[in-house]
């Protein structure tokens, strides 16, 4: 890959994208729940996986997410996984998963994925994610 930034739009069932793969920072914004998310994500992994051949010393996802549907949390449960190798090697990664006031539901998410990985979550709380 030629360029090292990925950036997709958000629309109102897929969350906007973006991928800086010379900085090792990725930003995941909106809300998922696209129509045929395998197609959707197939794009994400493809980056990702050219990243993670020869990631940074750190990583930072940013996840700005209001609302996932079930195959999109399967497909971050597979971003995650693929950065929890990274991190594993000795490259830290850290994640930034932002959630609404209130919205217990994706606060309590980001926390599940905290259980199953070994990298750094920080919670930010904030008043409107978007």
């Amino acid at each position: 890959m030629a360029t090292k930034l990925l950036h997709i739009d958000r629309t109102e069932t897929s969350p906007q994208i973006d991928i800086d793969m010379e900085h090792g920072v990725m930003e995941f914004v909106g809300r998922s729940l696209p129509a045929n998310s395998e197609q959707f994500y197939s794009r994400v992994y493809r980056w990702l996986d050219e990243y993670l051949r020869i990631p940074r010393a750190e990583t930072t996802v940013n996840m700005k997410l209001d609302y996932l549907d079930t195959s999109s949390s399967k497909h971050l449960y597979n971003i995650f996984d693929r950065l929890n190798t990274v991190n594993e090697r000795g490259q830290a990664v850290l994640v930034n998963w932002h959630f609404e006031t209130g919205d217990d539901e994706m606060a309590e998410t980001g926390k599940d994925y905290e259980r199953f990985f070994n990298m750094d979550f920080r919670f930010i709380e904030v008043e409107e994610m978007f």
